[in-house]
């Protein structure tokens, strides 16, 4: 681990491809791996919830780290989940465990810390364990949805900037007022905030933030690069970029991740099976006619700028 900060821009949360059988396809993995860092991915954050982290074994997710890491091969940076809950020590065995596969950071997911009951105190005590149980491993913040979402106080948020020891936070507040008092309080510190909320992505970037960590990224990291770089100009391709990825998550959200993984084989060049361990609905013609449709539509429109520069 260095003392470096995270590059900005587009960070998508890594879906896993599955084989017929739902396990892993690592060769889909690798072929999306270099096609998210082709169009524009400034980093990528796997075993999160997209990536089915609570349906992976332990093995499964540290085999899924290690892999991403590898064919990521020093292209950009990765981040990770660690999560176990529970007592202190393993917590930290499991931070440790995942840092050992080469990621940039480990993430910790807010709600898995400490119980839903537990005040903030409680909260930053267990940190404090992992961080001298983990020493030198760079650490993040996901506030992960489930099991429950904590979101943590702008206070706390600042705390994790002076410890000089997390670099990353996914900030899933949907709240711009919330994000410009957690960049505020986080200051020039190491941490680079991501917002999580695509319909704000552009006025979050305006106020400081990092980029974006979501599921819009996840399909279409070119545009989210692009709408990340450009966010400060004021023309009509940018308002467009911004209503075509609102749009797109949107139209994703009710099967996700299964109708992402239909979208990317439909829009890209990857082969991907529509197949999930969480939220397996299997995708069918009437189901994916609507997904089929936004891709053409997508791909046609005169995006101007963004279709000139997809990507760095």
């Amino acid at each position: 681990m260095t003392a470096a900060t995270l590059p900005p821009g587009a960070w998508p949360v890594v879906l896993t491809p599955f084989r017929e059988d739902l396990s892993i396809d690592v060769d889909a993995v690798d072929a999306y791996t270099d096609w998210l860092i082709e169009l524009g991915a400034a980093g990528l954050f796997t075993v999160s919830l997209s990536s089915e982290m609570y349906d992976l074994s332990d093995d499964e997710q540290v085999a899924l780290a290690a892999r991403v890491v590898e064919r990521a091969a020093g292209r950009v940076p990765v981040v990770a989940t660690a999560t176990a809950s529970g007592e202190v020590a393993r917590q930290a065995d499991r931070v440790v465990e995942m840092s050992a596969t080469g990621v940039s950071a480990v993430v910790l997911a807010s709600s898995l810390v400490a119980p839903m009951d537990a005040r903030d105190s409680e909260w930053r005590r267990t940190v404090e364990g992992i961080m001298d149980a983990a020493p030198g491993v760079d650490l993040g913040v996901y506030e992960c949805p489930l099991p429950f979402k904590r979101l943590l106080p702008h206070e706390t948020v600042g705390w994790l900037g002076e410890t000089d020891r997390f670099t990353f936070f996914k900030d899933t507040s949907h709240s711009l007022p919330t994000m410009q008092r957690r960049l505020e309080a986080l200051g020039d510190s190491r941490v680079s905030l991501y917002n999580a909320a695509i319909a704000s992505l552009r006025d979050s970037v305006r106020l400081g933030a990092a980029g974006f960590s979501g599921y819009a990224a996840n399909v279409y990291p070119e545009l989210v690069d692009w709408l990340c770089r450009h966010a400060h100009d004021d023309d009509a391709d940018v308002e467009t970029v911004q209503r075509v990825l609102t749009v797109t998550e949107h139209s994703i959200n009710l099967r996700y991740p299964t109708s992402a993984k239909y979208l990317l084989d439909v829009s890209s060049r990857l082969s991907w099976r529509a197949r999930s361990r969480w939220k397996p609905e299997r995708i069918g013609d009437h189901e994916g006619e609507p997904l089929r449709q936004l891709a053409r539509l997508i791909h046609d429109l005169p995006l101007g700028r963004a279709r000139l520069s997809p990507a760095r």
